[in-house]
């Protein structure tokens, strides 16, 4: 609790927190409802978009585009501490260096938590607003999608420790997403999702049943479904790469004279 505390005082005097978090909060419902208006030749969003179970999967796959974006909170305050010496006030004060690594990792727990709160909230009030059933059927989507936020926000906060400029920690960080793309053009695109961020983006894929009954047909599974790598593979692959960049991440501050 002390940690927790300690982590809230910094948060809620950062502005890129608040600015970030209040565009992804208007922009992620207004996004949602734009779309009904969507048709794209035989293809147009049907209304179960907005209806049980549907809705879960929907809104975590619309609401992931984000997670970049909102990497950029943890990038920001995990640099600002190094550059104005704050984790050393830290240390000066009574914390050990295993503290401040744990401090973060619940930073990073606590935003992708209030994130996934936030889709889970959104998705249940459309899904009450226009119906269907199950209203907890598909809820494990946003369990998926907590994962997959997470997986993004350890990432940023092994950039913020490797590379400490707040600056060029961004550029690279959200470069890594288009530098990922373009060797998935240049080679075979099944072994790209092995990657970090693709392993995180991949757990929660385009709701491919929606896109069937707006069509009428259904899509090959072993095209729709094209990876080596099924489900529980790709979170204890998610997994495996949040804990190297947390181990990596501790082992850079420990040895770092802050």
């Amino acid at each position: 609790m002390k940690l927790i505390q300690l982590e809230w005082m910094k948060l809620r005097n950062l502005n890129t927190l608040k600015i970030i978090l209040l565009i992804y909060g208007i922009v992620l419902p207004g996004i949602y409802l734009l779309y009904s208006q969507l048709q794209f030749g035989p293809f147009n969003v049907t209304s179960e978009v907005y209806q049980f179970p549907e809705v879960y999967g929907m809104m975590a796959w619309t609401s992931s585009w984000f997670n970049l974006i909102i990497g950029v909170i943890i990038i920001v305050f995990t640099t600002n501490e190094i550059k104005y010496k704050t984790q050393r006030q830290n240390l000066i004060d009574g914390l050990k260096k295993s503290d401040i690594i744990l401090a973060k990792f619940l930073v990073v727990v606590g935003l992708a938590a209030a994130v996934s709160l936030y889709v889970f909230l959104l998705a249940f009030v459309f899904g009450l607003i226009n119906g269907g059933t199950g209203m907890f059927d598909g809820i494990d989507q946003i369990g998926v999608y907590f994962i997959m936020t997470l997986g993004y926000f350890a990432f940023a906060f092994f950039f913020a420790n490797l590379v400490k400029l707040p600056a060029l920690a961004i550029i690279l960080y959200l470069l890594s997403t288009v530098i990922e793309g373009i060797l998935g053009f240049l080679t075979i695109q099944d072994y790209v999702q092995f990657l970090p961020l693709s392993t995180f983006k991949g757990l929660v894929p385009f709701p491919t049943i929606i896109f069937q009954k707006s069509i009428g047909i259904e899509m090959d599974s072993e095209i729709a479904n094209a990876t080596f790598l099924t489900q529980g593979m790709r979170t204890l692959l998610a997994f495996g790469y949040m804990s190297v960049f947390l181990i990596v991440s501790y082992a850079v501050i420990k040895r770092r004279d802050i």
